[in-house]
């Protein structure tokens, strides 16, 4: 099992990361959506950091964050030039310094979320070895890539149509937020993954590793997944009926455009939550 030091860190990230979306869903997280962003992006990294370097090896772990960075890094700014993959959009002053055209704290934040959807994909393909082989090869990316898009439908028109975290010049039929978005998300997510898969099949995959043999390792990643959707859906509660109008000069309901991000939270990240919790603990090989 993890070391008690590990263990107890593990547990306060997903801690705090419940307290993070209950308080960024209420009227008074306004003023402070900036540093609630960061602080969940570091908390998610640093989870990574703790969670993924027992498994995995610093130099793994380290290759696979390289990837995440590089892709994540030149899909956006491909697209924030061209439009290509996601649409036209511009990042604006609320995510802090840039690295170009995108704010550095993107690409981790990337890595943090997808290292939980990597996990969760060996999960519910019952790959409890995490051995890659040329059945999982590309499945395991594939089914990644649909869990990391169940997380930015349920964020994406809250953090541009609201907070203005980045504005879609064009807007878009999803509350501003346009259909190619989502596409583009899924391409930009499934090329690491698959970078990822064939990495670590090229390296002689992984070493055994005894924290594979406990729920508790597995367990961690989906909790802290879990505790994401928590903000939508609480926002649902919290929002007042009135109106937002995005880039495009499109006026959206606000408590249609919470509503609706709730519901999809509860269908796609609660359900995957939910299906991952339950596989792990029906499995008789852990201890």
């Amino acid at each position: 099992m993890f070391n008690k030091n590990s263990e107890l860190a593990l547990w306060f990230l997903v801690a705090l990361s419940i307290v993070l979306s209950i308080f960024g869903a209420t009227p008074f997280a306004v003023g402070f959506a900036g540093s609630l962003s960061f602080i969940g992006m570091v908390a998610r990294l640093l989870f990574a950091c703790i969670h993924g370097t027992q498994r995995l090896g610093w130099r793994k772990f380290g290759m696979i964050f390289a990837i995440t960075c590089i892709v994540s890094w030149g899909y956006e700014s491909l697209s924030i030039a061209t439009g290509f993959p996601f649409g036209h959009y511009v990042y604006s002053a609320e995510l802090g310094p840039k690295l170009g055209a995108v704010p550095l704290m993107i690409m981790p934040d990337y890595f943090g979320v997808c290292y939980l959807a990597w996990v969760i994909a060996h999960v519910l393909l019952d790959k409890f070895d995490r051995q890659i082989d040329s059945r999982s090869l590309f499945a395991i990316p594939v089914i990644a890539a649909f869990i990391m898009v169940m997380w930015d439908m349920s964020i994406d028109p809250a953090s541009s149509t609201v907070k203005h975290e980045w504005i879609w010049r064009d807007g878009g039929g999803y509350f501003g937020v346009p259909f190619s978005n989502f596409l583009g998300w899924f391409l930009c997510v499934y090329t690491l993954f698959q970078l990822w898969a064939i990495y670590l099949i090229r390296t002689k995959q992984l070493e055994y590793c005894s924290l594979d043999d406990y729920k508790s390792s597995w367990y961690f990643p989906i909790f802290l997944y879990g505790s994401i959707f928590i903000q939508p859906i609480m926002a649902a509660a919290f929002v007042t009926d009135c109106t937002i109008t995005d880039a495009s000069s499109q006026v959206w309901q606000l408590r249609a455009l919470f509503q609706s991000l709730g519901l999809v939270s509860l269908v796609t990240m609660f359900f995957v939550t939910c299906l991952a919790f339950f596989k792990v603990q029906k499995n008789v090989n852990l201890k």
